[in-house]
This record gives structure tokens, sequence and C-alpha cells, in this order.
């Protein structure tokens, strides 16, 4: 399951199926997809035009082994060059999140992790949620998030960059329940100013962190 996959779960209610207000969905699943490539050393940044415009760039454009990542190396290659803020903003001309989110959801419905209910509120206007149909992913997410932040294990790259994204959108401490946030924040902060990925790597994962915050 890809990084912005496990995002995605994180964010929907489980009973509803519907979204969870608090967070600025899109952009984030948006450099979920970049911080994944990132990891996979696919693309990088370099410095732009203006010093807080930082651009992207394709380094491997060879397939993976996920139909979705391919689609977005080739719409980056299209887009080389570019500032990563325009690549990620939903109101760019051509951002990455076009049509994410619902891919995304797609993918989980296929996999059985989430249904697909149709309705109509007022009986007028259609609706769409996504109930869980299946509790197990996310919560082997939720375990890996717990014993990183809870319990002091040693965290993948992976989940150090989701925790990084969660911080990220402020959504840290609505997805990992503890009584004490303090602690929580500073081991949070730990993980991701660690030196948990190649320097390369690391400097193009944080640069995506700090466009999804000023969204």
């Amino acid at each position: 399951m890809l990084i912005a996959e496990e995002f995605l779960l994180l964010c929907f209610d489980d009973e509803s199926g519907k979204a969870n207000p608090w967070v600025l969905m899109d952009p984030a699943l948006g450099g979920a997809v970049l911080i994944e490539l990132a990891l996979e050393e696919r693309i990088g940044i370099r410095p732009g035009a203006k010093p807080d415009r930082p651009e992207l760039h394709v380094v491997d454009s060879s397939p993976t082994d996920d139909a979705l990542l391919d689609d977005a190396v080739r719409f980056l290659l299209e887009q080389d060059g570019v500032p990563v803020y325009d690549i990620v903003n939903a109101f760019a001309t051509s951002p990455i999140t076009k049509g994410l989110r619902d891919r995304l959801l797609a993918r989980q419905v296929e996999a059985g992790v989430l249904g697909q209910e149709r309705g109509k509120v007022l009986g007028v206007f259609p609706t769409t949620t996504w109930p869980t149909t299946d509790r197990q992913p996310e919560a082997e997410v939720r375990l890996r998030l717990r014993r990183a932040l809870l319990e002091g294990e040693t965290p993948s790259e992976r989940t150090a960059a989701l925790i990084g994204l969660l911080q990220a959108t402020s959504h840290l401490e609505r997805v990992v329940r503890t009584d004490d946030t303090s602690a929580l924040t500073a081991r949070a902060a730990a993980i991701t100013d660690g030196d948990w990925a190649a320097q390369a790597v690391k400097q193009a994962v944080d640069e995506f962190m700090v466009i999804v915050l000023l969204l």
C-alpha cells in the first residue's frame, strides 16, 4: 500500500465513510506521492529561480511496480523543472492532485478495504461515502505508528515519512491517541529530524513536507 493510501485510510471515518473535515487532504495526497517517489529515488529537487520555489526534476523514469506511480512519473516528466509548489497546489494549472483522491479510493474499493455507498441528501443531491469493510490494513498502519511513536521502535523510512506527513497536516494527535501529547510531539520531531533516509532523499522529502504545510 502506498503512503498516500495509508494517509487516506487514516483520514476517512470508518463508520460514516466520509473524509474527516480537519485535514486539507488533496495537497497532502499529492505530497505523499512525491514523497514515495523521492524515497524510491525517482525524483529530486534543485534550486529554482526564486529561493522559496525549489524545482522538481525526475532522476529515474524507469517503470515502478505500481501503475499510479508510473502515471505520476510520466506526469512529472512533462512538468520537469516546474516549482514543487505549483505541482502540489490544487489551484495550479496542472497539479498532481487532479483526480488522485478518486483513484486512491477506487484502489481501496477494488482491494476490498473500503466499500462504496451512493445516496442523496434531502432526496436530491447525490453523495458517495466509503465506509471501511476491512479494518486490518488501517489497523496495521496505526500499530506501526504507535510502535514508533509510543514504544520507541525504530521506524522504517516509509513510516517516518508518514509521521512527517501527519505532522505537516496537524493530523498526528488525532491518529495516535495518547494522554502525553508533548511526548508524542517530541518523539515525532526526533524521528523526522533524524537520519532516517539518505541526505538527498531526506532533503527532497523535507521540502515536500514544507510545501504541504504551506498549502
